[in-house]
Order: C-alpha cells, then sequence, then structure tokens
C-alpha cells in the first residue's frame, strides 16, 4: 500500500478508521492498566476500564464525531499507528462494532446514519518519526487537560531520554521535562524510580507483575526515593536535577535490600507477601523511622511486620512517654461517658477496671521511686 498517498509526511488529511490501529507501546498501559493482549478487542476494553471511555463514547454517539483535532500518526511496520488520539480511536471502534462495544461492556447510543457518516473518515497528521511527536504528546499529558498518571509520565520521559543515547547535542532530561511542561523537578524523580523499577525487573529481584494487590502505586517509590533513609539504604546517590539519572542506579552489593524495599512497597503474590506500606501516608513516613535504626530494619527485613519494626525502632522511653499520654486521654474520654456504665449489663468492666488501676498504681509507684533517686542524685552533686 502506498502510504504516501493516503496521507504524506507532515500532511493532515481523513483517512479510513479502518487504516488505523492502536499504539500497543503506549505509555499509558501502566502496570495495572495493560491490556491482557494486543487485540483490538483487548485494547478497547482496557481502555473503557480505566480511561473514561464511556463518556467519550456517549458524546460521539449522541453528536457526532468532530474533525478538528487530528489524530497523530506514524508509519510502524506498514501500519498507520496513532501515538495520539488512541481514547478516540477507542471510541470509534467501538461504536462502529456493536459487539465490540458489548465486550467492552460500553453502553453506545443508538444513532442515524449521518452520525455514522462523521465516524467514518478521520482527520489525521502524520509525522515521519515517532521523536517528532513527543514535545506535544508530552505536554499534553504532563500537565495538560488529559493527564496520564505518574507510571506512565515516567515512562514516556525516560523513553525519550533514552533516545537521546546517540544524539551528537543529546537533551538532558530537566530539558525535557521543560518541554514537557514540568518545573518542579517532578519527572526527574519519576525517571529515577522508573529506572530503578526497570533495574530490578532486568535482574529479575523484583517484578511489578508480581505485586500483591493489582493497583500499581507508583508514587510509593518515587516518594520514598525521595528521601534520605532509602536512598542511604539502597546506596543510591541523592539525585541532582541538572544530572540525569543512572539507567542502574543500585550497586549489586545492594541488590537484597532493594529486593526488601520494592517488597515492603508493593508486596509478592508468589511469595503471599502483602506490602507493609498499605498506604502512602502514614506508612511510608513509618518505614523512615524503622530506617534510621539498625535494629528495628534488622526486624523489618526478617519479618516485614512493620508494627514490631517500629517498636524496635523507637527507644524505649519515647514508647513509655507516647503510651501514658495515650492511656491518659482515653482515660479521659472514658471519664466524660462514665454515666454510660450499666452495672446490670456490664459488670464484667469492673474486673478490668481494677486491673487497669493496679497497673496505674505500679507505674506511679516506680515513676515517682525513680524521680526520688533522680532528685537525690542531683542534690548529692550540688553538695
Amino acid at each position: 500500500m502506498n502510504w504516501d498517498q493516503i496521507v504524506g509526511v507532515k500532511e493532515t488529511k481523513p483517512v479510513d478508521v479502518e487504516l488505523l490501529n492502536f499504539d500497543t507501546n503506549n505509555p499509558r498501559f501502566t502496570p495495572d492498566k495493560r491490556p491482557e493482549e494486543d487485540s483490538d478487542r483487548a485494547i478497547v476494553a482496557e481502555l473503557a476500564r480505566t480511561a473514561d471511555l464511556s463518556e467519550l463514547v456517549q458524546s460521539i454517539g449522541t453528536s457526532g464525531y468532530i474533525n478538528i483535532e487530528p489524530l497523530v500518526v506514524v508509519l510502524r511496520n506498514d501500519k498507520l499507528v496513532v501515538l495520539e488520539g488512541n481514547r478516540r480511536l477507542a471510541a470509534l471502534k467501538a461504536l462502529r462494532d456493536e459487539e465490540l462495544a458489548k465486550y467492552a461492556k460500553l453502553n453506545a447510543p443508538e444513532f442515524d446514519d449521518d452520525i455514522l457518516a462523521t465516524m467514518s473518515y478521520i482527520l489525521v497528521y502524520r509525522v515521519e518519526r515517532e521523536e517528532d511527536a513527543r514535545e506535544l504528546i508530552g505536554f499534553k499529558h504532563i500537565n495538560g487537560p488529559q493527564a496520564w498518571d505518574a507510571f506512565a509520565k515516567a515512562t514516556y520521559a525516560a523513553r525519550w531520554l533514552d533516545s537521546q543515547a546517540n544524539k551528537k547535542e543529546p537533551l538532558k532530561l530537566f530539558e525535557i521535562a521543560n518541554r514537557m511542561g514540568d518545573k518542579h523537578a517532578t519527572i526527574h524523580r519519576m525517571v529515577t524510580a522508573y529506572y530503578v523499577l526497570m533495574q530490578a525487573d532486568c535482574l529479575d529481584i523484583f517484578h511489578m507483575d508480581d505485586r500483591y494487590k493489582r493497583a500499581f502505586s507508583f508514587s510509593h517509590l518515587y516518594t520514598a526515593l525521595s528521601y534520605s533513609e532509602f536512598t542511604d539504604y539502597l546506596g543510591m546517590e541523592r539525585p541532582q536535577r541538572d544530572q540525569d539519572p543512572s539507567r542502574n542506579p543500585v550497586n549489586p552489593e545492594h541488590y537484597e535490600k532493594l529486593r526488601y524495599v520494592l517488597t515492603w512497597l508493593y508486596g509478592s503474590k508468589e511469595a503471599e507477601v502483602q506490602p507493609v506500606v498499605r498506604s502512602q501516608n502514614p506508612d511510608l513516613g513509618r518505614v523512615r523511622e524503622v530506617l534510621k535504626s539498625k535494629s528495628g530494619t534488622k526486624v523489618l527485613e526478617q519479618t516485614s511486620h512493620l508494627e514490631d519494626a517500629l517498636i524496635t525502632a523507637t527507644p524505649k522511653d519515647l514508647r513509655f512517654s507516647k503510651h501514658v499520654v495515650e492511656a491518659n486521654g482515653q482515660l479521659r474520654l472514658a471519664l466524660e461517658t462514665l454515666d454510660g456504665f450499666d452495672p446490670e449489663y456490664q459488670s464484667e468492666l469492673q474486673e478490668i477496671i481494677a486491673s487497669a488501676s493496679k497497673r496505674i498504681q505500679v507505674i506511679k509507684a516506680s515513676v515517682d521511686s525513680q524521680m526520688s533517686d533522680f532528685e537525690e542524685s542531683v542534690r548529692g552533686k550540688l553538695e
């Protein structure tokens, strides 16, 4: 097929929608949003699940497709592949194929032949190389109205950076980030974390498909690596915004620690280990506290039990103070609701209260004794 006659490079023309193909390498297809296969059915179904496709289907099916913004396409393996506009292409394919819409669980509105005619030839703009569309796509999906999730952004920026390897005047990551509209070094942190994941995957240290939960919280990792406790534990250099991140950021002597960190963040389906970090706040901060303590870190490495590790990592004097303050707060609440005690139905509480009273007396006696000894010691030093 003579593609130049259908649509030339740097040319904008209407093209038969049946000639357009999905970009199976789309950064949007993150580990938790990846189609089961590269077929149209699987891609449309996945976009319907993760990309609000139903709203677009309703809009096009009701008003018709408006050829204002062209899809961006490139010739790949003798096929026209849509680099920008895969969501629109999915909506069009679903509307034109009732069985496909049904498979993707999309409810398409009824429409007449005039509406259908708007979906036949779609305006496209053809680029010669994929990199020719990078700035447009990057800006649109990083900070634009159709922003990707964090891992998709990291994937896109990392691929762009990797493409600079053999260039005479290669772009630095901070220059790529600027072109994508990022002014806060967020892309740098994301790409650093992306390379950590890729290194772990290539070395069979950790595979994202082995994560315990279907959801993939990429922000757990790039946030963790912004803290010195995590980078020190992994022996990583602190990321500098004006320097490109290393493709292999973790040295061999820290591979086992990398496995620990990724398992703490994402768990392991194969090993039936749940992630230690259930939610970024407060669990990520609690892991940071554990990493400040060698003994606490050892407990976390051996057991993956955050509470036990945190107890080990926290000095006894701080734990004692914390428990006393918390107990006093709970007793205050109990005192405020004292009229809720009913002897007829809650007699067993009397034993619990008696036990608590004994514990309070023991604690008070011990504290009073230690304070007395301390004060006597101070007086002796003054004399």
